[in-house]
């Protein structure tokens, strides 16, 4: 059994205000509410307003998690990492603002990862293991996307999917272990299948110097439905637990339909599956915190659930865990 001696403390949430409906889109680009639905469960996404930018949602979920938790206190945090593929820019980094943004010691290490939608589960263990090492003793972990910055409102096989929000936790070194069975993994023969292009604009044959996130969705799907069940079982044997031991599933929320076919294969029934898709459509890095705090805030979820979380996304990445809260 692989466990890391830490738990997370903490956790916030944050969307902007601005909110975009499948009637909004019918306006925008050919498609239907009734289409968009039924292809991907989708009723809406929150979006970024003309000056608002990731750094804006990293620090709103920051600042949800200080108002929610009393008790935390990021005076006690060593590192930051941040998830995410819209930062604002090159660099700084993403970590670095949320050091300046929120007077954190000069002494605290700070990186940005971006390993899309697997991001905030790359987050959570890359800061198990800091923990582990005795590098860190107190990790602030966000993901952030302004995914719309992105989007190509021309096609609507991408357009309608996306959305924007950011997640934020507090893991903290603990003598009773909380999270369990960190795994990760790639396969980088899928990368044409899901990209966006920066100072090469060549990949898997075609040149895109547009620079928006392009999908082959039906690639996506296939790879998803054929590598993830079995690193679903993967991650449940490295933390030494058993399928029926586990109080919720978490995937990245992609697609509704594409969830409820990997639900279906792994055995998973829906009612135990947790989601962000259908109110906030896919947001990437933050999809997975984004399911997990309204359900424990509302009472779904609580204190002492397993919660398995599985990230997957372009490179073709994924990432796991199991999380005791």
């Amino acid at each position: 059994m692989i466990a890391a001696p830490a738990k997370i403390s903490a956790l916030g949430m944050y969307v902007p205000a601005g909110i975009l409906r499948n009637t909004d889109l019918e306006r925008m680009v050919e498609t239907s509410d009734e289409w968009i639905l039924k292809r991907t469960g989708i009723r809406t996404r929150h979006v970024v307003s003309e000056g608002e930018f990731a750094s804006d949602l990293a620090f709103g979920a920051i600042d949800d998690l200080l108002a929610h938790n009393p008790a935390a206190a990021l005076a006690r945090v060593d590192y930051v990492i941040v998830a995410s593929t819209t930062a604002d820019y090159v660099y700084p980094s993403l970590a670095a603002m949320i050091q300046e943004r929120f007077a954190l010691s000069k002494k605290c290490g700070a990186v940005d990862i971006e390993a899309t939608c697997a991001g905030f589960e790359y987050a959570v263990n890359l800061a198990c293991g800091l923990i582990a090492s005795g590098q860190a003793s107190c990790v602030l972990a966000v993901a952030a996307e302004a995914l719309t910055r992105s989007a190509d409102y021309t096609d609507r096989a991408t357009c309608v999917l996306f959305g924007d929000g950011a997640g934020a936790a507090l893991i903290e070194r603990s003598d009773e272990p909380g999270i369990f069975g960190m795994t990760a993994g790639v396969d980088g023969s899928g990368g044409p299948s899901l990209y966006r292009t920066s100072l090469r604009t060549d990949i898997g044959g075609i040149d895109d110097p547009s620079g928006v996130l392009r999908q082959n969705g039906q690639d996506v799907y296939r790879w998803v439905l054929e590598n993830i069940p079995d690193f679903i079982a993967r991650t449940l044997e490295r933390a030494g637990m058993h399928l029926d031991e586990v109080d919720f599933f978490v995937p990245h929320s992609a697609n509704l339909r594409m969830i409820e076919a990997l639900a279906k294969r792994t055995g998973i029934p829906m009612e135990k599956t947790l989601l962000s898709i259908v109110d906030y459509g896919n947001t990437s890095s933050v999809s997975i915190p984004l399911a997990i705090i309204p359900a424990l805030r509302s009472g779904r979820v609580k204190a002492g659930n397993k919660l398995l979380c599985v990230g997957f996304g372009g490179g073709l990445v994924s990432a796991g865990n199991v999380i005791l809260l």
